[in-house]
This record gives structure tokens, sequence and C-alpha cells, in this order.
């Protein structure tokens, strides 16, 4: 005689196992089942699921068959997909009922069906990126658009998918963590820069992801420019604001903008700081065409929170500044360089982004007191020294993150 036989096991009774304990506290979906299936009919097999679960299961009559299958402490439901998969039967939940039918007829049935249209308001997320993940999972008739002026999903399907949607919309949107980069940028002499406590190096950051990519020259606004992109963070205990107002007294440093920008996680922003310039040129015609360039620095930022809530920041400076270089036929160079790392930093440290410098040229008038002034002879007390002025241009960049929690409110 053909042995048949169905063990369904309760994780939960026998609470003297913490694992069997903490099954207890399982609900819906995750209470786990084991099975042991030889040649069974899979109608009875699809009642004694029913029962376990306590859901409501109804198979049409086209759903028959045997069914071997051998489960071991999985969730019910699992258990559930996995023996109608291997039988190529389907599972259909509608207001609390699972409806086990064939693909076949689940197609029909949609076909037969009519639509429903609903309009969810996006509160957090952008309504166009829900759009591409959500649209995969529309049935052949469904349709989804979205309005970016309101922010808002409008889904046309059949209620089953409808259905499925209004609980997917409510989970993925949900107030994701930003984090607020706040930048200072100074122009500072660069025979005092050391006077700010910055640990340069990269290496200094105790950072194994960092993969900084510079070397470009940098030096603006001299004919043979040295100097490269440096990366570093403040010494522990300094104050910033302190040592720059003090710079600044002796008139050795200038802090040219602080902006700040709140950027969600995992998404980029630009922070820029300079002016545009009017350059003309002559076109294919020997007209005269204006075009605007940015002689500025910009800082391009993409933060990413961790589990540990510190900041993996992706920065990509850029700087385009004026050249001090012979112009052509009355045309002007715009120096140019870029880098892009990646470094990881605690909530609230600061990074700072160097080898970026100007230097100003000029000639300087010295004369000796009384003798400069004596008729034909005065010339010889009266001499001119040429000047070089150089100044380091930094980026003081600090992440500082604001939970879900405090964004949602």
């Amino acid at each position: 005689m053909q042995r048949i036989w169905i063990i369904l096991i309760l994780m939960s009774m026998t609470a003297s196992s913490p694992l069997l304990a903490q099954s207890t506290r399982d609900a819906g979906y995750e209470r786990r089942i084991s099975m042991n299936v030889e040649q069974a009919d899979i109608r009875t097999v699809l009642r004694s699921i029913a029962e376990f679960s306590g859901t409501n299961i109804v198979a049409g009559s086209e759903v028959t068959g045997p069914v071997t299958v051998l489960l071991n402490n999985v969730p019910w439901r699992e258990a559930l997909d996995n023996v109608l998969r291997i039988n190529d039967f389907v599972a259909v939940e509608e207001k609390g009922v699972i409806r086990v039918t064939t693909h076949k007829d689940i197609a029909s049935a949609e076909k037969l069906e009519a639509l429903q249209t609903n309009i969810y308001k996006v509160k957090y997320a952008r309504a166009e990126t829900l759009k591409k993940t959500l649209s995969k999972l529309l049935s052949e008739r469904g349709k989804m658009e979205s309005d970016t002026r309101a922010n808002t999903l409008i889904v046309t399907d059949i209620p089953n998918v409808i259905s499925s949607m209004d609980m997917l919309v409510e989970n993925l949107d949900q107030p994701t963590s930003q984090v607020l980069v706040e930048a200072k940028i100074v122009q500072v002499d660069a025979s005092r820069s050391r006077e700010l406590g910055v640990a340069w190096g990269v290496g200094n950051l105790n950072n194994p992801l960092s993969n900084t990519q510079a070397g470009a020259s940098v030096d603006l606004g001299v004919v043979n420019p040295t100097g490269s992109f440096t990366f570093g963070k403040l010494h522990n205990g300094v104050d910033i604001n302190a040592t720059l107002s003090a710079l600044e007294e002796d008139n050795a440093a200038e802090v040219l903008s602080q902006p700040s920008v709140l950027i969600n996680d995992n998404e980029s922003a630009q922070i820029t700081s300079g002016k545009r310039i009017p350059i003309n040129r002559i076109d294919e015609s020997g007209n005269i065409v204006t075009e605007f360039y940015d002689v500025a620095v910009k800082l391009n930022v993409t933060p990413h929170i961790n589990p540990d809530n510190e900041v993996l920041m992706t920065l990509n400076p850029e700087v385009a500044d004026l050249s001090g270089e012979a112009t052509v036929a009355g045309g002007i160079i715009i120096l140019t360089s870029e880098v892009k790392t990646t470094l990881l930093v605690k909530d609230g440290e600061t990074v700072v982004i160097g080898g970026v410098i100007r230097s100003k040229e000029g000639k300087l008038n010295r004369r000796v007191p009384l003798l400069h002034a004596i008729p034909l002879f005065g010339r010889l007390f009266d001499y001119e020294v040429e000047t070089s002025d150089k100044s380091e241009i930094l980026v003081f960049v600090t992440p500082r993150v604001i939970p879900a929690e405090m964004a949602k409110n």
C-alpha cells in the first residue's frame, strides 16, 4: 500500500528552547511549519496548511494532483508557495482569502476584471522614483503615471494589483535620514595655513576605503604651476572659527563663503562659490558671440550613511580660475582642475580639501626718504621690487547626520 504522511509542527510548542520560545512571538506569515509529504493529494496538503495558519484557502476544481515535499522550519506562506510552484499553481490573496488556481485562469480573470484607479500622494519619496520601481509590478492592463508637480502617483489596474500598491506605496514612502553638509571656503596666506590645525594626508583619515585620484597641477595664476589636491582633517579640539578669526584680524585669511546644503542619504548636491565671467568669441559667420564661463570653486557631494552613523562621502571638487599667463590675441586662459575621492568620516568630523594655490604678482615701489627727492640724483634712491604673494584655497566640509525621525518632523 502506498505510504502517505504529513507532519505539521508548530515550532513554538516547547518553550524550553530559546529558539522555540522566540517563535511564539512570530505572527501572520512568520509562523513556521515543518512538512514531510510524499505523494499526497495537493488539496489535502492545502487543507492542512489552512488549518495550521488559520487562513482561508480556496482551491478551484482544476487544482489536483500529488505532491511530495520535505520542508523543515519555514514560514507557512513560504511552504504554501513552494507546494504550489512545483505543481504550476498560483495563489492570489484578496480580502483575507487565498485563492489557488492556475496561471491561465488568473490571466483570464484579470482580463475580465473592472479596472480601478487610485491616486497616491507621496510625502517623502519622489513619485518619479517610486514609479520606476512599482511600474514593474503592474498587470498587462495596468498603467502608472507620476505628477512631478504634485508629487503623486496615478495607478490604474485590476483590484488585486491596486491592493498590493496600497501596501507598497505606504512601505516605500518613508522618510530617510539626511545629511547636513556645511562647507567653509577660505582663502588663507600660504605661509600661515599650518596654523589652522589640519592633519594632511588621506592616510591620516584612517580610511581604508579612500580612493583619491589627485595629482593635477592647480597652482592658479602663475606661469609654471605646481601643487596638487590634498585631503586632511582637523585635529581633535581645534576651534576652526576662532583660528580663522585670528587670521582674519591679521589680514592673513578671508572666508569667501559658508554655504550649507541638506542632502537625502545617497543623493547628490553641488556647492558653488565664485562668479561667471563673459567671454566674447567670433563664430563661423564672423559674429561676436558672448559665452559665460564659471570661475569658481565647486564641490559635488554624495553622502551615504552607514549603520555606524558614519558618513561615506564621495567628494568631487572642481576649481576654475583665470590664469596669469600671457593672453593670445586678446583671449584669456581659464585653468581648471578636478578630483574625485571617497572618504569615510564620523558624524560632525571636518574634512579639509587643500592644495589650490593662487599667486598674485606685482611691483612695489621703494624709495629712500628725503634722498629720493634730490633733483637729478633722486632716481638712484627710488626703485621697484617685484612681489609675489601666494594664498591657498581651503574647503572645509562637515557632514552632520539628521536621523529619519527628525527629518519626518
